[in-house]
């Protein structure tokens, strides 16, 4: 099967239109919508989001439920591999929680690291609203062929 290149797989969907599902997918389809997770940013390989806190989003020690970060790690991170033309499901997620946080958002940056020929690796910070780093996150995700996912094309 031939390989397709960024310029054959933006002809059928402009990077544009791609982006434009990416934020409608990640902000408004299930639990991402339930907890008020927004995209800020896409490009290839790379992705921005962050979340405005709640009392929704606290534990019982009023801090940032440790689940809440997850979740926005994995759907930047998997925004981010998407974006590259080789996201999936994830595979594995590992988190390092560095400090807790009782701002009014937190926000993940994620950039793709590798991509390999079935996964496609991804690292991300979280930081809250004073800038400061909270946690620190990789993701593996296996690479779909032939497939949207996030509404970006697959590279294969």
């Amino acid at each position: 099967m031939k390989e397709n290149t960024n310029k054959e797989r933006d002809s059928r969907f402009s990077l544009e239109e791609q982006i434009k599902a990416a934020k409608f997918i990640g902000e408004e389809i299930g639990f991402s919508k339930d907890i008020g997770l927004e995209v800020m940013e896409v490009s290839e390989g790379y992705c921005k989001g962050r979340i405005a806190l709640h009392k929704r989003h606290m534990n019982p020690l009023n801090t940032v439920h440790g689940g809440v970060f997850f979740t926005l790690a994995d759907t930047i991170c998997g925004i981010a591999a998407a974006a590259s033309g080789y996201g999936g499901p994830t595979v594995q997620g590992d988190m390092d929680y560095m400090r807790a946080v009782r701002g009014k958002e937190i926000v993940c940056t994620a950039k793709v690291t590798k991509t390999g020929k079935t996964l496609t690796w991804v690292d991300g910070i979280i930081t809250d609203d004073t800038g400061r780093e909270c946690a620190r996150t990789k993701f593996i995700y296996y690479r779909l062929k032939e497939a949207k996912h996030f509404g970006f094309e697959s590279r294969e």
